[in-house]
């Protein structure tokens, strides 16, 4: 099965889509079964300079292992690319069938991929993030929990890392996702001093945003919000009231305090297969 309608449900988010020439037969022998699962990762790319440089070894594989490595791939500034519209290798071994290759629909997002790394996971990628993954749970009838990290589905657990962000806090945003809304950027997520933004192209969104058309389709830094300061005062104001944040923050700290007790139980059983070994036969 060839997931043909992969870019339409791409263009639901309202952030731009580029289909990667030939992605409407690209993907691994057998194709798709079904679509159980939506798989995030992020490419951990060492740091490389440019919207989404992984886009070559996503679209044909590195050593040991065929491209390509994901139906989707996310720049930096939101952008979409539509890589493959088949089976890919993404999974790995993993926890459960829903979540092997032929029933996972993989995303792979631009990013260095170390927790705490500075320029991550900019504003506009997550919401491109949460807003693709919302427009995929719609479309093949999943629940928000279906959207799964990479380093959930994995076997063993703690075999993989990705993507470097909280997840029960992105599924909370996951769930607040209104399609029908325009996406916006709110100025106080930005970077202002990020080399990534300084050639920046504005798009619709950033317009919206922004309330000024007269950027539509020109390029500059994000510093040029700054010659907006009702607009930004506007969009401030907004951030500050956003209950939905309040929500993603306590749902952050309730998954933080299961992670560590599970981290707990983990430590609690490797002392005492520890304990077992060392003991006399």
């Amino acid at each position: 099965m060839m997931l043909t309608q992969l870019a339409s449900v791409a263009r639901r988010t309202g952030y731009p889509v580029i289909e990667v020439p030939g992605w409407k037969t690209r993907g691994r022998p057998g194709g798709m079964l079904a679509v159980r699962t939506i798989t995030t990762h992020h490419t951990a790319n060492g740091g490389a300079k440019g919207n989404y440089p992984s886009l070559r070894v996503v679209r044909d594989g590195r050593a040991g292992l065929l491209g390509p490595l994901a139906q989707y791939g996310i720049g930096i500034d939101g952008t979409i690319y539509v890589i493959a519209a088949g089976k890919c290798n993404h999974a790995g071994k993993s926890r459960k069938t829903d979540y092997l290759n032929p029933y996972a629909i993989g995303i792979e997002a631009e990013a260095v991929g170390v927790p705490g790394t500075k320029g991550d996971w900019p504003e506009p990628q997550m919401d491109a993030y949460a807003r693709l993954c919302a427009a995929l749970v719609a479309e093949f009838n999943l629940s928000v929990a279906d959207v799964r990290a990479h380093k959930e589905t994995c076997a063993p657990i703690g075999r993989k890392s990705d993507p470097s962000f909280n997840m029960a806090a992105f599924r909370v945003r996951v769930s607040a996702v209104n399609l029908k809304e325009a996406p916006t950027v709110a100025a106080g997520d930005i970077n202002l001093d990020s080399d990534q933004w300084k050639d920046h192209k504005f798009t619709d969104s950033d317009v919206a945003a922004i309330g000024d058309p007269t950027l539509k389709g020109k390029s500059g830094a994000w510093s040029s919000l700054l010659r907006f300061p009702p607009a930004v005062a506007r969009l401030r104001r907004e951030v500050r009231d956003d209950t939905s944040q309040l929500r993603i923050d306590i749902a952050a700290v309730r998954s933080d305090v299961v992670d560590m007790r599970a981290e707990l139980v983990e430590v609690r059983a490797l002392v005492q297969q520890l304990i077992d070994a060392a003991a006399p036969e």
